[in-house]
């Protein structure tokens, strides 16, 4: 577990009633870098959890703190068959001008994600794949400075119902086949003390050919042998040269570390791959990209890596998330991106306009194929616009590409072989909540640059 100093320990009631979700508290308590006390709440102490403790306050981008600290950690269970209240009790905390994030409520397990179908508002402007998303956790330890999740980390425990849950849903929908966890979390940081992940994954070892997809920034994988997983978690990370990995993402594993860690799954059977994602092109941006890609490939063998820059945001907010570390970044990508500025028709690939992130992508691309010729290598989250320009040297298209935690993308998969848009059904009856009370609601799988 990473070394850890909360300010707070929250257990809520649901946690604190039940022996073993109990014992996972204990762990991790007994585990952090100093003694905090732990204290037990009920529903009815969420409004002053909100309005006097305040425990929403550092759910800021970190770049705009003035010193960024470790969050408060809340444990929590996802409340299954009691859905209508929870969403009753957002309703009269919105009312209240307190809205509140889902997690908090006991909700936020499943999502179902219309990517690029009808109803999604960004479906004109990015390529990502309709899927049920799967979620336990919240908030992040790795403080990087684009981020706004740090200062609140929520970490449900009731596992065992979860994947009862998840079974309906993957019995329901035999299209998908891989279950991304997390896309604003990383689990791993409080593993193996809090014992949640092993259990899912072994859930899946349990499965036929259903995946679990995490993906992580972390260093922490040397808990992942003797588990069950049976080949059936992929192990996806983050990957960002050494200057970006130190300086904007401090509380990650750095380049060297994540391919370690990479390593030691590989090693264990597990399937991995990289994200070159966010690419901030830093000063050197080429050379650390080459240095990069070729510690990577030689000393890991990922099925898939995937590309994406930094994007999602226009050049004043970036300028506001990475002023600390502003002169870090490379002076001719600042400057086109100025002379960019609202030109764009794409709200989410800004600040950086289409030349550059190009440019970026086609110099990844060469080091790859230098190192791994026939190694499969995707966009992640871009614009149709893109793929159209860079499809052919990728060798895939928007409709049959595999990314790294694609519904389909199992290990060893090249190309998809169904159309990804229209095998994707929704065959729950709407019966399952996944909708998001107006706090900091999830954006879209890749949207937000957590991983």
């Amino acid at each position: 577990m990473y070394a850890i100093r909360p300010p707070a320990v929250l257990v809520h009631e649901s946690v604190a009633g039940n022996p073993a979700y109990r014992e996972r508290v204990k762990r991790f308590v007994s585990a952090l870098a100093q003694p905090c006390p732990v204290e037990v709440y009920n529903d009815d102490q969420i409004p002053s959890l909100l309005r006097d403790r305040r425990i929403l306050d550092r759910r800021v981008p970190m770049g705009t703190l003035r010193k960024v600290e470790d969050p408060v950690i809340l444990f929590n269970t996802f409340r299954f068959g009691d859905e209508a209240c929870a969403l009753k009790r957002a309703e009269d905390l919105k009312a209240q001008n307190l809205p509140c994030p889902q997690e908090i409520l006991g909700l936020g397990a499943f999502n179902w994600a219309n990517y690029n179908l009808e109803g999604d508002p960004n479906r004109a402007h990015k390529v990502c794949r309709p899927c049920w998303r799967i979620h336990l956790q919240s908030g992040c330890l790795h403080r990087c400075a684009y981020c706004p999740l740090g200062g609140l980390l929520v970490a449900m425990v009731n596992v065992d119902e979860y994947c009862t849950q998840l079974s309906r849903i993957i019995e329901r929908h035999p299209w998908q086949q891989t279950y991304l966890l997390d896309d604003d979390a990383d689990p791993p940081a409080l593993e193996p003390e809090l014992g949640c992940l092993d259990e899912l994954i072994e859930f899946f070892g349990s499965l036929s050919d259903r995946y679990l997809v995490i993906h992580t920034k972390t260093w922490n994988t040397a808990w992942l042998r003797g588990l069950k997983h049976n080949g059936h978690t992929i192990l996806v990370w983050s990957l960002s040269g050494p200057s970006q990995s130190r300086h904007i993402e401090p509380n990650s594993g750095d380049t060297a570390q994540r391919i370690e860690a990479a390593r030691i799954a590989e090693e264990a059977g597990y399937p991995i791959r990289y994200k070159f994602k966010p690419i901030i092109p830093v000063r050197n941006w080429r050379q650390e990209a080459r240095e990069t890609v070729e510690m990577a490939l030689t000393s890991t063998h990922p099925d898939l890596v995937s590309l994406c820059c930094f994007m999602w945001m226009d050049m004043d907010e970036m300028k506001r998330r990475l002023a600390p570390v502003l002169e870090l970044i490379d002076p001719d990508c600042l400057r086109k991106a100025e002379e960019a500025r609202g030109k764009s028709d794409n709200p989410l690939t800004q600040p950086f306009p289409d030349e550059v992130r190009a440019e970026i992508y086609t110099h990844y691309l060469s080091e790859i194929r230098r190192i791994a010729p026939s190694l499969p290598v995707s966009l992640s989250t871009e614009s149709w616009h893109m793929w159209s320009r860079l499809g052919p040297a990728l060798g895939m298209t928007a409709t049959n590409y595999v990314c790294g935690c694609g519904p389909q993308s199992v290990p060893g998969r090249r190309l998809l072989s169904d159309h990804p848009f229209r095998v994707a059904v929704r065959k729950d009856g709407g019966r399952i909540p996944c909708v998001y009370p107006p706090f900091e609601p999830r954006c879209m799988s890749e949207g937000r640059p957590t991983q």
